[in-house]
Protein backbone atom coordinates (compact mmCIF):
# COMPACT_ATOMS: atom_id res chain seq x y z
CA UNK A 1 0.00 0.00 0.00
CA UNK A 2 2.74 2.50 0.93
CA UNK A 3 4.75 1.59 -2.54
CA UNK A 4 1.13 2.64 -4.21
CA UNK A 5 0.96 6.04 -2.58
CA UNK A 6 4.35 7.05 -3.36
CA UNK A 7 3.51 6.42 -6.76
CA UNK A 8 0.37 8.05 -6.84
CA UNK A 9 1.74 10.81 -5.51
CA UNK A 10 4.46 10.80 -7.69
CA UNK A 11 2.09 11.41 -10.88
CA UNK A 12 0.36 14.06 -9.15
CA UNK A 13 3.12 15.77 -8.37
CA UNK A 14 4.36 15.24 -12.45
CA UNK A 15 0.60 16.46 -13.60
CA UNK A 16 0.97 19.83 -11.25
CA UNK A 17 4.54 20.49 -13.11
CA UNK A 18 2.90 20.40 -16.40
CA UNK A 19 0.08 22.39 -15.54
CA UNK A 20 1.96 25.00 -14.35
CA UNK A 21 4.41 24.97 -17.29
CA UNK A 22 1.17 25.47 -19.62
CA UNK A 23 0.11 28.05 -17.64
CA UNK A 24 2.57 30.15 -17.40
CA UNK A 25 3.02 34.03 -19.45
CA UNK A 26 5.64 33.65 -22.68
CA UNK A 27 8.11 35.68 -22.63
CA UNK A 28 10.66 37.84 -24.34
CA UNK A 29 12.42 35.19 -24.65
CA UNK A 30 10.23 32.36 -26.56
CA UNK A 31 9.90 32.10 -30.17
CA UNK A 32 8.20 35.45 -32.12
CA UNK A 33 5.02 34.82 -34.15
CA UNK A 34 6.08 35.15 -38.08
CA UNK A 35 4.62 38.94 -39.24
CA UNK A 36 2.87 39.59 -42.84
CA UNK A 37 4.88 41.59 -45.40
CA UNK A 38 2.72 44.96 -45.40
CA UNK A 39 0.84 45.31 -48.45
CA UNK A 40 1.29 47.95 -50.91
CA UNK A 41 -1.75 49.18 -50.64
CA UNK A 42 -3.54 48.82 -47.20
CA UNK A 43 -1.81 49.72 -44.09
CA UNK A 44 -1.49 47.19 -41.18
CA UNK A 45 -4.50 48.57 -39.62
CA UNK A 46 -6.74 49.11 -42.66
CA UNK A 47 -9.94 49.35 -40.96
CA UNK A 48 -8.78 52.33 -38.92
CA UNK A 49 -6.40 54.37 -41.14
CA UNK A 50 -6.77 53.17 -44.94
CA UNK A 51 -7.99 55.57 -47.42
CA UNK A 52 -8.75 54.30 -50.46
CA UNK A 53 -6.38 55.82 -53.17
CA UNK A 54 -7.71 57.67 -56.36
CA UNK A 55 -6.63 56.48 -59.44
CA UNK A 56 -6.32 58.94 -62.47
CA UNK A 57 -7.83 56.76 -65.58
CA UNK A 58 -5.40 56.78 -68.48
CA UNK A 59 -7.58 59.01 -70.56
CA UNK A 60 -7.58 61.88 -68.62
CA UNK A 61 -3.81 61.75 -68.57
CA UNK A 62 -3.39 62.34 -72.02
CA UNK A 63 -3.11 65.98 -73.39
CA UNK A 64 -6.66 66.96 -74.08
CA UNK A 65 -7.41 67.25 -77.67
CA UNK A 66 -10.36 69.23 -79.32
CA UNK A 67 -12.93 66.90 -80.85
CA UNK A 68 -13.81 68.78 -84.24
CA UNK A 69 -17.08 66.91 -85.55
CA UNK A 70 -14.89 67.67 -88.84
CA UNK A 71 -12.48 65.51 -88.10
CA UNK A 72 -14.73 62.11 -87.69
CA UNK A 73 -13.96 59.89 -90.22
CA UNK A 74 -17.57 58.91 -91.19
CA UNK A 75 -19.03 61.91 -91.05
CA UNK A 76 -16.28 63.64 -93.38
CA UNK A 77 -16.51 61.14 -95.63
CA UNK A 78 -20.24 61.61 -95.78
CA UNK A 79 -20.29 65.27 -96.41
CA UNK A 80 -17.98 64.63 -99.49
CA UNK A 81 -20.20 62.08 -101.03
CA UNK A 82 -23.39 64.95 -100.21
CA UNK A 83 -21.64 67.52 -101.65
CA UNK A 84 -20.02 65.15 -104.85
CA UNK A 85 -23.59 64.10 -105.32
CA UNK A 86 -24.58 67.90 -106.20
CA UNK A 87 -21.34 68.70 -108.64
CA UNK A 88 -22.37 69.12 -112.15
CA UNK A 89 -20.64 66.90 -114.94
CA UNK A 90 -20.65 69.79 -117.46
CA UNK A 91 -19.75 72.70 -114.84
CA UNK A 92 -17.31 71.37 -112.37
CA UNK A 93 -16.12 67.58 -113.97
CA UNK A 94 -14.67 64.92 -111.97
CA UNK A 95 -13.64 65.51 -108.35
CA UNK A 96 -9.88 65.19 -108.00
CA UNK A 97 -9.15 66.29 -104.02
CA UNK A 98 -11.00 67.25 -101.05
CA UNK A 99 -9.19 69.65 -98.02
CA UNK A 100 -10.34 70.28 -94.25
CA UNK A 101 -9.27 74.18 -94.57
CA UNK A 102 -10.66 77.43 -92.05
CA UNK A 103 -11.78 80.56 -93.68
CA UNK A 104 -10.57 84.10 -92.46
CA UNK A 105 -13.57 86.71 -93.06
CA UNK A 106 -12.82 90.50 -94.16
CA UNK A 107 -14.12 90.95 -90.62
CA UNK A 108 -11.26 88.62 -89.16
CA UNK A 109 -13.94 85.82 -88.43
CA UNK A 110 -12.61 82.16 -88.64
CA UNK A 111 -15.10 79.12 -90.19
CA UNK A 112 -14.15 75.75 -91.21
CA UNK A 113 -14.63 74.66 -94.41
CA UNK A 114 -14.63 71.67 -96.98
CA UNK A 115 -12.01 73.25 -100.34
CA UNK A 116 -13.08 70.62 -103.42
CA UNK A 117 -10.36 70.95 -106.45
CA UNK A 118 -12.65 69.53 -109.60
CA UNK A 119 -11.28 69.26 -112.86
CA UNK A 120 -12.91 72.85 -114.00
CA UNK A 121 -13.47 74.49 -110.66
CA UNK A 122 -12.92 75.06 -107.19
CA UNK A 123 -15.89 74.28 -104.89
CA UNK A 124 -15.82 75.85 -101.41
CA UNK A 125 -18.32 74.04 -98.70
CA UNK A 126 -19.52 75.33 -95.39
CA UNK A 127 -21.16 71.96 -94.21
CA UNK A 128 -23.62 71.87 -90.72
CA UNK A 129 -21.77 68.89 -89.48
CA UNK A 130 -24.58 68.57 -86.59
CA UNK A 131 -27.60 68.72 -89.17
CA UNK A 132 -26.09 66.68 -91.65
CA UNK A 133 -26.35 68.67 -94.83
CA UNK A 134 -24.41 71.66 -97.26
CA UNK A 135 -25.37 74.98 -95.93
CA UNK A 136 -24.02 77.17 -98.16
CA UNK A 137 -22.03 76.30 -101.68
CA UNK A 138 -19.74 78.15 -104.10
CA UNK A 139 -18.66 77.36 -107.53
CA UNK A 140 -15.53 79.41 -108.43
CA UNK A 141 -14.44 78.13 -112.22
CA UNK A 142 -9.91 78.22 -112.23
CA UNK A 143 -9.65 79.92 -115.34
CA UNK A 144 -11.25 83.25 -113.69
CA UNK A 145 -9.19 82.50 -110.88
CA UNK A 146 -6.25 85.81 -111.50
CA UNK A 147 -4.40 86.51 -108.35
CA UNK A 148 -3.06 83.79 -105.29
CA UNK A 149 -1.00 85.58 -102.70
CA UNK A 150 0.94 83.03 -100.27
CA UNK A 151 2.46 84.21 -97.03
CA UNK A 152 2.43 84.95 -93.34
CA UNK A 153 -1.25 86.16 -91.42
CA UNK A 154 -0.87 90.17 -91.40
CA UNK A 155 -2.87 92.30 -89.43
CA UNK A 156 -3.77 95.83 -88.45
CA UNK A 157 -1.95 97.21 -85.34
CA UNK A 158 -4.91 97.99 -83.55
CA UNK A 159 -6.48 94.56 -84.22
CA UNK A 160 -7.15 92.73 -80.97
CA UNK A 161 -7.16 89.37 -82.33
CA UNK A 162 -4.18 88.11 -84.29
CA UNK A 163 -3.30 84.57 -85.68
CA UNK A 164 -0.03 83.19 -86.17
CA UNK A 165 0.34 81.08 -89.53
CA UNK A 166 0.65 81.72 -93.42
CA UNK A 167 -2.30 82.67 -95.42
CA UNK A 168 -3.02 81.91 -98.89
CA UNK A 169 -5.24 84.75 -100.47
CA UNK A 170 -7.20 83.47 -103.95
CA UNK A 171 -8.52 86.40 -105.99
CA UNK A 172 -11.25 86.39 -108.90
CA UNK A 173 -12.33 88.70 -111.52
CA UNK A 174 -9.53 91.65 -110.85
CA UNK A 175 -11.69 94.01 -113.30
CA UNK A 176 -14.39 94.12 -110.74
CA UNK A 177 -14.48 97.33 -108.57
CA UNK A 178 -13.30 97.31 -105.31
CA UNK A 179 -15.73 96.23 -102.76
CA UNK A 180 -18.26 99.55 -101.16
CA UNK A 181 -17.70 100.49 -97.94
CA UNK A 182 -21.17 99.11 -97.03
CA UNK A 183 -19.89 95.47 -98.04
CA UNK A 184 -16.84 96.23 -95.77
CA UNK A 185 -18.84 96.52 -93.34
CA UNK A 186 -21.23 93.41 -93.98
CA UNK A 187 -19.83 90.66 -92.08
CA UNK A 188 -22.00 88.30 -94.22
CA UNK A 189 -21.27 90.44 -97.17
CA UNK A 190 -21.39 87.34 -100.38
CA UNK A 191 -19.86 90.12 -103.37
CA UNK A 192 -16.26 89.57 -101.96
CA UNK A 193 -14.17 88.46 -105.09
CA UNK A 194 -11.38 87.18 -102.55
CA UNK A 195 -11.33 84.56 -99.83
CA UNK A 196 -8.56 83.86 -97.32
CA UNK A 197 -7.92 80.47 -96.81
CA UNK A 198 -5.27 79.27 -93.79
CA UNK A 199 -4.64 75.75 -91.57
CA UNK A 200 -7.15 74.39 -89.65
CA UNK A 201 -6.57 74.72 -86.10
CA UNK A 202 -7.36 70.81 -85.12
CA UNK A 203 -5.19 68.18 -85.48
CA UNK A 204 -6.84 64.69 -86.79
CA UNK A 205 -5.31 61.68 -85.30
CA UNK A 206 -6.11 59.55 -89.23
CA UNK A 207 -3.18 60.23 -91.00
CA UNK A 208 -5.85 60.28 -94.66
CA UNK A 209 -7.24 63.49 -92.38
CA UNK A 210 -4.16 64.72 -91.70
CA UNK A 211 -2.98 65.00 -95.65
CA UNK A 212 -6.21 66.97 -96.45
CA UNK A 213 -5.53 69.99 -94.05
CA UNK A 214 -2.47 70.75 -95.65
CA UNK A 215 -2.48 74.46 -97.01
CA UNK A 216 0.74 74.40 -98.70
CA UNK A 217 0.11 71.36 -100.72
CA UNK A 218 -3.64 72.69 -101.49
CA UNK A 219 -1.94 76.05 -103.19
CA UNK A 220 0.32 73.94 -105.36
CA UNK A 221 -2.29 71.86 -106.82
CA UNK A 222 -4.58 75.05 -107.23
CA UNK A 223 -2.15 76.93 -108.66
CA UNK A 224 -1.44 73.94 -111.10
CA UNK A 225 -5.09 73.54 -112.14
CA UNK A 226 -5.60 77.30 -112.62
CA UNK A 227 -2.88 77.39 -115.20
CA UNK A 228 -3.73 74.72 -116.78
CA UNK A 229 -7.01 75.79 -117.27
CA UNK A 230 -6.50 79.08 -118.48
CA UNK A 231 -4.40 77.71 -121.25
CA UNK A 232 -7.32 74.89 -122.40
CA UNK A 233 -10.22 77.47 -121.54
CA UNK A 234 -8.90 81.48 -121.69
CA UNK A 235 -12.10 84.03 -121.21
CA UNK A 236 -12.30 85.86 -124.54
CA UNK A 237 -11.48 89.41 -124.49
CA UNK A 238 -9.34 89.46 -121.10
CA UNK A 239 -5.55 88.64 -120.14
CA UNK A 240 -5.56 85.86 -119.53
CA UNK A 241 -2.56 84.23 -116.83
CA UNK A 242 -2.21 83.53 -113.09
CA UNK A 243 -0.31 86.14 -110.82
CA UNK A 244 1.37 84.64 -107.88
CA UNK A 245 2.48 86.78 -105.51
CA UNK A 246 5.14 86.24 -102.33
CA UNK A 247 4.09 88.89 -99.67
CA UNK A 248 2.14 89.09 -96.72
CA UNK A 249 -1.50 88.18 -96.54
CA UNK A 250 -3.54 91.65 -95.32
CA UNK A 251 -6.67 90.74 -93.01
CA UNK A 252 -8.80 94.19 -93.15
CA UNK A 253 -10.00 94.29 -89.60
CA UNK A 254 -10.11 97.18 -87.45
CA UNK A 255 -10.36 96.60 -84.07
CA UNK A 256 -11.71 93.09 -84.53
CA UNK A 257 -13.94 92.41 -81.09
CA UNK A 258 -16.50 90.35 -83.26
CA UNK A 259 -13.58 87.90 -83.90
CA UNK A 260 -11.72 88.22 -80.41
CA UNK A 261 -14.99 86.47 -79.14
CA UNK A 262 -15.27 84.29 -82.41
CA UNK A 263 -11.72 82.99 -81.76
CA UNK A 264 -11.80 82.13 -78.23
CA UNK A 265 -15.31 80.24 -78.58
CA UNK A 266 -14.73 78.95 -81.46
CA UNK A 267 -17.88 79.52 -82.96
CA UNK A 268 -16.73 79.04 -86.42
CA UNK A 269 -16.18 75.24 -85.97
CA UNK A 270 -18.42 72.58 -85.16
CA UNK A 271 -17.53 70.71 -81.81
CA UNK A 272 -18.79 69.42 -78.55
CA UNK A 273 -19.88 72.14 -75.93
CA UNK A 274 -21.10 71.48 -72.80
CA UNK A 275 -22.75 68.02 -73.93
CA UNK A 276 -24.65 69.97 -76.62
CA UNK A 277 -23.16 69.68 -80.35
CA UNK A 278 -22.95 73.23 -82.72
Amino acid sequence: MDTKRQIVTKESQCFTMEREQTTQPETSSDKEKPQLEAHPMYTQGPRETFTPEYIIPETQTRTPREDFFIFRRSLVYQAIQDIQSRLSPEEDGNLQSTWILTQISHWGTECELLALLCDRTLMLCYYDFVGLCSSRLFRVPFNYIDTVTWGPLSYPQTALNKRDGQGLKVQWDKLREPPSLLSRWNPWAKDLPYIILTKHPGSPGQSDLEDMCKLEEFKERLVEAVGLAHQDNPIPGRANGLLTLQKPVNVETSVGLVSLVNSKTQLGYAKPRWNFGF
